[in-house]
């Protein structure tokens, strides 16, 4: 038997429709009710160019593998981070331990890397993404709400009546509001105005827009994730009123979000701490040096300076972290330093929940970590 033809690199315009079809067969969708262009439209819509984003292999022109990597721009409290995060892995059944996938991951992850790209997000099992630098990380409060708290905490307090709005293509007014609010979150995915409500509408969720006698006062996506208010003093309004039309609900808040947890937590039922994603840093002082800044606009941290000699994924570095009257820098460092980590130690020690290293750090600098890393659930891939 002739060997196939192998194709191994970016996919092209011709291949749109193949690519759907692929993936959807893959994933086990059925192009109706499921289907990847409902399910992230901000990615998968023709005018996205989903081929170029998508690393594939070919056998004789027929697809049998394919993984996208799409950019994004975090901004941090004013701070730029390039960001290009992994979706849609998928091998064809038949097509599986040839090592379509390992290919695709590392044309991906090379080209991230020759591309200056600071970090990377997905989402998938951990220890088969450990294999290509990545890990839990992100930290997120994770809070359940019912009508009994609200019965108890509210029962002598009059229900002040809100709207609660699904937004869609039609309310042009209302997205431009919202476009303007999402752009006031001090750590935010920079999101284009004309793909501001695809954006918001990833995994199916509905987007709404929440308006006080007429007047709009805040947002959210799904089940009250990403929830910006024009003011804090409607927060427990909003609970009181969602849970009144749509039920109890689970809430995830990112940790820089501290006057909304804080307002959350005398509301809830119970609350854990959980990550948000899958990250590979790749560029560890302009990543470390923007969180450890924003961290200073969020608490005070104590003064110090710490060294660190990382084996990253991108290569190896030595960065030096210092916080002098609450002001963060992180800069080239040559010399001995005081922790040499590994690469998945390093996101663990500077991102993650937990790590051995923080107990070697002076009590007082144990607050600066873990940094709030965080990316927003419709920014996911």
């Amino acid at each position: 038997m002739t060997d196939p033809i192998l194709y191994k690199g970016r996919g092209y315009p011709e291949m749109y429709d193949d690519l759907m079809d692929f993936m959807n067969y893959v994933f086990g969708f059925n192009g109706d009710g499921s289907d990847f262009k409902k399910l992230l439209p901000k990615l998968y819509k023709k005018e996205y160019d989903p081929c170029y984003n998508n690393y594939v292999v070919t056998e004789n022109g027929k697809l049998k593998a394919a993984i996208g990597a799409y950019d994004s721009v975090l901004n941090v409290n004013g701070e730029e981070l390039k960001s290009r995060g992994i979706g849609n892995v998928a091998v064809h059944p038949y097509s599986r331990s040839k090592g379509y996938m390992i290919d695709c991951m590392n044309m991906a992850l090379s080209d991230m890397i020759r591309d200056g790209v600071d970090f990377s997000v997905l989402g998938g099992r951990r220890q088969r993404y450990g294999f290509f630098g990545y890990d839990h990380a992100g930290m997120q409060y994770n809070l359940s709400l019912n009508s009994n708290n609200m019965r108890y905490i509210f029962r002598d307090v009059p229900f002040t009546e809100l709207e609660i709005r699904d937004v869609n293509e039609g309310d042009t007014e209302l997205i431009d509001k919202m476009y303007e609010l999402h752009s006031t979150r001090p750590l935010r995915t920079n999101r284009p105005r004309e793909q501001f409500l695809d954006i918001a509408h990833s995994w199916r969720k509905p987007v709404r827009a929440i308006l006080k006698d007429g007047e709009f006062i805040g947002y959210f996506c799904g089940d009250l994730n990403e929830l910006t208010l024009t003011d804090m003093s409607y927060f427990n309004d909003v609970i009181r009123n969602y849970i009144r039309k749509y039920g109890d609900v689970h809430m995830n808040i990112a940790a820089w979000e501290n006057e909304m947890y804080e307002a959350a937590m005398a509301l809830c039922e119970h609350c854990d701490i959980g990550t948000c994603d899958m990250f590979n840093i790749l560029n560890y002082k302009k990543v470390t040096g923007a969180f450890l800044k924003f961290k200073t606009t969020l608490e005070t941290l104590a003064d110090g300076t710490l060294t660190l000699f990382i084996h990253g994924y991108a290569g190896d570095c030595k960065i030096k972290l210092t916080v002098e009257n609450n002001t963060a820098s992180v800069e080239d460092f040559d010399g001995e330093c005081d922790l040499e980590l590994t690469h998945m130690e390093a996101m663990q020690f500077l991102f993650g929940l937990y790590s051995p290293y923080t107990r070697k750090l002076e009590p007082a600098m144990r607050s600066w970590f873990p940094l709030p890393l965080y990316v927003d659930s419709a920014d996911h891939v």
